[in-house]
């Protein structure tokens, strides 16, 4: 039981240490908000906005934003972020939106081995004569609970275990393929 509980943790969405939305949308001149929420533990941990790399990772040197231990708001031009740590909520604010900052990005917490992230879309779309105000949750608007699926299994209660599982669980799918390929190799050779 315990294994399928790991197993479902990681591989259900909406399941990791860090949430947020999936797609946001502005308009060229405005500003938008993502807000990300965090486990209890993390509070001082780093927490940054970056341009995806590779898997669960930001391209190198990419953090657009970050905050520190002692500075939990910061501002970078038009990009801004505030870490609320009371309630394990960071938000990035980005102002003055243009359509070329239409893309993928990460909000995500630095961790010891792997840094947990969430991917987001951001869709900006030409000034609109209507409103320029912001498309998602404003600093001041608390977290909605309901954006981590009830359906969802805790991690397993052992800090020192899910911690480290995702890293853990990357290397004995590695393991495993290495396996794969080892006896595919053995039973297609020659003899």
């Amino acid at each position: 039981m315990r294994l399928a509980q790991l197993l479902a943790w990681m591989l259900l969405p909406g399941c990791w240490a860090l949430t947020g939305p999936l797609t946001v949308q502005g308009h060229a001149g405005g500003s938008l908000s993502v807000s990300c929420a965090y486990e209890d533990g993390l509070e001082t941990h780093v927490k940054y906005w970056c341009k995806p790399g590779t898997i669960f990772t930001c391209a190198y040197n990419t953090h657009i934003i970050e905050t520190s231990e002692q500075h939990p708001a910061m501002r970078n031009g038009r990009v801004s972020i505030w870490d609320d740590r009371r309630r394990r909520v960071f938000t990035v604010t980005v102002r003055n939106l243009n359509e070329g900052d239409t893309g993928t990005y990460r909000c995500g917490v630095q961790r010891t081995l792997v840094d947990d992230s969430h991917m987001v879309y951001v869709h900006v779309s030409p000034a609109s004569p209507r409103s320029t105000t912001p498309a998602a949750l404003p600093p001041t608007t608390p977290w909605p609970p309901s954006l981590r699926s009830p359906a969802c299994p805790r991690p397993p209660a052992s800090p020192s275990s899910s911690r480290y599982f995702p890293f853990v669980a990357g290397l004995q799918l590695l393991a495993l393929l290495a396996g794969s390929g080892a006896v595919l190799w053995v039973s297609v050779r020659p003899r």
